[in-house]
């Protein structure tokens, strides 16, 4: 029977069943169950294999982590022919990290990091962001909503031609809904587009 490698670590393993062999690369996670491999995939889901199964672990090396937030500093050039963008970051599982130990998610992503993953956006807007939380959105309260409806008017005071609010999705249309009855309740509406968006996978899972 294989040695299990600690929580956190990458391997390939191979494994061995009815079905022949596979090997699978993934990290670590706390087992699933007693006598089980379990890792989480490059996909993001978790799997089990019984040890018995498992015929070989090949640790590997972690990823190299960079200082996300400097180089995106570094690389943002601002383009006046594109609009402005700025995003409100309030955290949710869009703005979250797989934790290797428990394999649930942390709310741990910072908005520099989001800015980064999508260099693309770069050509399309100028993208600023402003960190106003980092936290699930069961945990949003009605003061959360006056803190993005005051950063949104902000925003525009400011001379951005849209918002994004990156938001949890359980409660993502609760917030949106208050946001559109501060901006209309007179019948008026926004200097320019506000959207909410969330998301299912968590930022690192692509």
């Amino acid at each position: 029977m294989v040695d299990v490698p600690p929580a956190g670590q990458r391997v390939k393993i191979e494994v061995e069943s009815r079905n022949g062999k596979t090997h699978i690369e993934g990290v670590v996670l706390h087992p699933a169950a007693k006598n089980h491999l379990t890792v989480k995939l490059v996909n993001g889901y978790n799997a089990s294999y019984p040890l018995d199964e498992v015929t070989s672990v090949e640790l590997l090396p972690s990823k190299a982590v960079t200082n996300t937030v400097e180089s995106v500093q570094q690389e943002i050039e601002i383009d006046d022919s594109l609009p402005r963008v700025r995003i409100l970051h309030t955290g949710g599982t869009i703005a979250s990290k797989v934790d290797y130990t428990t394999g649930a998610v942390v709310a741990r992503f910072e908005p520099e990091e989001m800015i980064a993953s999508l260099p693309e956006l770069a050509s399309i807007a100028n993208i600023e962001a402003v960190k106003l939380g980092n936290m699930f959105s069961d945990d949003i309260r009605p003061q959360h909503w006056n803190t993005m409806i005051q950063a949104s008017k902000q925003a525009f005071d400011d001379g951005c031609d849209g918002v994004v609010v990156t938001h949890g999705t359980d409660t993502l249309h609760i917030s949106s809904a208050a946001m559109s009855f501060a901006w209309g309740g007179k019948g008026e509406i926004p200097p320019g587009r506000i959207a909410f968006v969330g998301s299912q996978r968590s930022s690192d899972r692509g």
